[in-house]
């Protein structure tokens, strides 16, 4: 985005600004757009249905007595082996993941490409980082 950017500026024939000033200015943008993207799928979280979605989604991060991971992170977890046992258990998964009826929630407004980069980001985030991310009542980008 910077060099894309930059190359704006050059062909529109715009004094370029210091390094910093233009990263800076592409960081807020970014940052400003990414606001908007959790906005929009919070909100069609919301229209789906207004509270019951948004509770048993959050309860997917509580850490039950006991085992030593919560439900999300039971559900992220691919099989580790080719059997009928690991089958059976990536069959529940999507039971499981199929009961929150999530294509009732019409993201068709996001880009694709944000989508499968949202994705890619879930899957890689941590639980302790989801909690603290979407506190406040409002989903929001967090460090690792």
């Amino acid at each position: 985005m910077f060099d894309q950017s930059v190359a704006w500026l050059r062909r529109h024939r715009v004094l370029l600004p210091g390094v910093t000033v233009l990263e800076r200015l592409v960081a807020s943008v970014r940052e400003q757009a990414d606001e908007r993207l959790y906005a929009t799928v919070a909100r069609q979280v919301e229209r789906a249905d207004p509270a019951a979605l948004r509770r048993e989604l959050s309860g997917l991060l509580v850490v039950p007595p006991g085992p030593r991971m919560s439900e999300l992170e039971r559900l992220r977890q691919a099989p580790k082996r080719q059997s009928g046992t690991e089958m059976a258990r990536a069959l529940q998964r999507v039971d499981d993941i199929a009961r929150f009826r999530l294509g009732r929630v019409r993201v068709d407004k996001v880009p694709v490409r944000r989508m499968k980069t949202l994705a890619k980001y879930g899957r890689a985030a941590r639980r302790r980082c989801w909690r603290v991310c979407t506190s406040r009542g409002r989903p929001r980008r967090c460090r690792r």
